[in-house]
């Protein structure tokens, strides 16, 4: 922890964390820390690990090394089975919900309305009355531009919409950090402006983030910090700056050449 890191100031510590399945070694001793307020986007080509790093961080992946610190506290993990697992499933529950995580695929409830989507977790797991999570999931669904669709299906709306549903969803649990896993690599390219903007917003707001994605440009435009992923290790990492106007791996120079973002800087940009 360095001097500037303080208890109160830290949402997220990982550290050393590995992951392997069978001989194919995923993860191979990443670290990363996240301040309040911090975007951090996590970048990389398909397989360099970067979804796994988040799967592992909620325990929807076990990993088989490392460490992992949600708002102060160490998830405390022991070896059963072959498996690292939580060794107190309620304080599995308290720390996952500290977190808010979006997937790529949506996950809401197909036979529940977005209203009942989104207050499902105030009422179960934050233990919130109807009269409160409702009202609560109304201004989160205004707020992601959803307002008068409280009573529609997921089967009756886009991509576009059921993601920014799943975003209120997650916000209305209230998390300490916001997970975001490649949330727009499932959508129409229509449809991806909606949900960046809505991502957007939230960063301008404060919160603390850890992003995976493919949108380079959005990545550069809206993160406090960068971290280019290599074969299951952080390759390099720092500000949006350095990262996309100087790398200094040859690795990540090649990962940005192929992206529409490295064709826009141009080659003089790094003396070549």
């Amino acid at each position: 922890m360095t001097a500037s890191t303080t208890p109160s100031k830290l949402r997220l510590s990982v550290r050393g964390l590995h992951k392997r399945y069978g001989a194919l070694e995923v993860l191979r001793g990443v670290s990363l820390e996240a301040n309040k307020g911090d975007v951090i986007a996590l970048i990389g080509a398909s397989g360099s690990g970067k979804s796994t790093v988040l799967r592992c961080i909620n325990q929807l992946e076990s990993s088989d090394a490392g460490e992992v610190n949600i708002a102060g506290e160490e998830l405390d993990l022991v070896e059963r089975k072959g498996r690292r697992v939580a060794r107190d499933l309620d304080q599995l529950r308290r720390l996952r919900a500290k977190l808010g995580f979006v997937s790529q695929g949506f996950n809401l409830w197909p036979h529940m309305t977005v209203l009942e989507n989104v207050i499902e977790g105030p009422v179960l797991v934050r233990r919130l009355s109807p009269e409160v999570a409702v009202p609560l999931a109304r201004r989160l669904l205004e707020r992601v531009g959803m307002r008068g669709r409280e009573d529609a299906y997921p089967g009756r709306l886009s991509g576009g919409q059921q993601q920014r549903v799943a975003i209120a969803r997650a916000l209305a649990m209230e998390p300490e950090v916001l997970l975001f896993d490649e949330p727009t690599s499932a959508l129409d390219p229509e449809l991806v402006v909606e949900v960046l903007a809505v991502i957007r917003d939230l960063a301008k707001e404060g919160r603390t983030m850890l992003l995976v994605t493919h949108e380079m440009a959005f990545a550069r435009d809206v993160s406090t910090r960068v971290v280019f992923l290599h074969e299951g290790r952080v390759e390099e990492a720092g500000p949006p700056a350095q990262i996309f106007g100087a790398p200094r791996s040859q690795r990540l120079r090649q990962f940005l050449t192929g992206t529409r973002l490295a064709g826009q800087a141009g080659s003089d940009r790094w003396g070549r």
